[in-house]
């Protein structure tokens, strides 16, 4: 009955809300996320204002110059020197005068090989410097070869592609990156808000609390309003994670120019939705055959792991999203969500396919649900023992 439903739906969301697994899930999660990201943005504030002074021995004559002006807006510090101060200046980095001594000769500008002596090496990485140096030197390659200042910057600017579809649209940064999100996001929520449903359930079951709960609602009715309130939960959690992810994005990026059509947003959150639903039916349906939380470790683990498998070739799906073998995962139940969330990042799917794979997932959902319920009926009620596979094979023929 939906009223029986409504109720259980209500008493989970009320126990649930207050309890200190869900605070700190919901809370500290962003706080830490939070402190991670300002902890980072401050080092790097500081070591981008930090000065770095940079020893050259420029032999030829012809870079030093050009160097320090394409330089003098960054905090690399260059200073001219004789090759007679090499010696020095190697103790120089040793003592942490210098960061590095980058060394010009004749020999080396015409190999393009130019020695850069640091401290230590691992803890080094010259890319603006390369980038600026590398620059100049190419560019005064081609002058010598009587190509104009104008003509080698010309030549040494790198070539961009520019993608359209036939219509004439270009790719959308969000239309990539919000149903990966929304993939990453399932697969948290869902095992977070899970494992947090599947001890409860245990926990009603030793305590036999289920006994009472059963003697006024059926057990269909029990686990469709744990899923349905661990889900509003859920949607709480990520409400809160998605808005503080977007207050702290807000400020590095303007967001006014992430935009998203309908097209791109409709599937992911029906998809996102499904796979939270199919997910939580399988949770709560494992805690019904468990006896207590250490027993539920190995199992709580394997239905995390089958979902999160297209995870693990995530790489291959964005690569090659319409491929048979890929279309073909996105037809199999556990796998449908995050595969489809992943494929609808990659590509443009057409809208029959979306509506099947779809049809597909809601069947599950419901065949999920219909199965849990008579293992819940069942397990739920056997306190001092776990449910083997010959017990849910036995269940399933009667």
């Amino acid at each position: 009955m939906l009223s029986d439903i409504v109720k259980v739906f209500r008493w989970e969301v009320r126990k649930n809300i207050k309890s200190p697994t869900f605070l700190i899930l919901t809370f500290l999660v962003p706080l830490i996320m939070l402190a991670g990201m300002g902890i980072s943005f401050l080092i790097t504030e500081i070591a981008a204002a930090d000065e770095k002074n940079i020893a050259v021995i420029d032999e030829t004559g012809a870079v030093f110059d050009k160097l320090a002006n394409a330089l003098s807006l960054t905090n690399l510090v260059i200073s001219q020197h004789s090759p007679a101060e090499r010696s020095s200046l190697e103790q120089g980095i040793s003592a942490g005068d210098f960061e590095g001594l980058l060394i010009i000769t004749a020999e080396a500008y015409r190999l393009g090989e130019i020695p850069y002596i640091v401290r230590d090496a691992r803890e080094h990485h010259p890319a603006l410097l390369y980038e600026q140096l590398n620059a100049i030197i190419i560019n005064q390659r081609l002058q010598s070869e009587g190509f104009s200042p104008e003509e080698a910057e010309t030549l040494i600017t790198p070539v961009k592609m520019k993608t359209r579809s036939i219509a004439g649209e270009e790719p959308s940064l969000m239309a990539f990156i919000a149903p990966f999100m929304f993939g990453m996001v399932l697969i948290f929520s869902a095992m977070f808000s899970g494992q947090v449903m599947m001890y409860g359930v245990i926990k009603e079951k030793r305590n036999r609390i289920v006994e009472i709960l059963l003697s006024s609602v059926s057990s269909l009715d029990l686990m469709l309003g744990k899923i349905f309130g661990f889900g509003l939960l859920g949607l709480m959690q990520i409400a809160i994670w998605l808005s503080v992810g977007l207050f702290v994005g807000g400020r590095f990026i303007d967001l006014q120019h992430i935009a998203m059509t309908p097209g791109d947003l409709i599937p992911s959150i029906l998809f996102f939705v499904g796979g939270y639903l199919l997910f939580s039916a399988m949770f709560a349906t494992m805690g019904a055959t468990m006896k207590d939380a250490e027993s539920s470790s190995q199992m709580q683990g394997l239905v995390i792991l089958i979902p999160v498998l297209p995870v693990f070739i995530a790489s291959a799906i964005l690569m090659s999203p319409n491929t048979l073998w890929v279309k073909v995962v996105s037809y199999i139940p556990p796998f449908i969500p995050v595969t489809m969330l992943l494929r609808t990042a990659a590509t443009t799917i057409p809208w029959w396919e979306l509506a099947t794979t779809f049809t597909v997932l809601l069947i599950s959902i419901w065949v999920t649900i219909k199965l849990g319920a008579k293992i819940f009926d069942r397990g739920i009620l056997l306190f001092d023992k776990s449910m083997g596979l010959k017990d849910l094979r036995d269940m399933m023929r009667k």
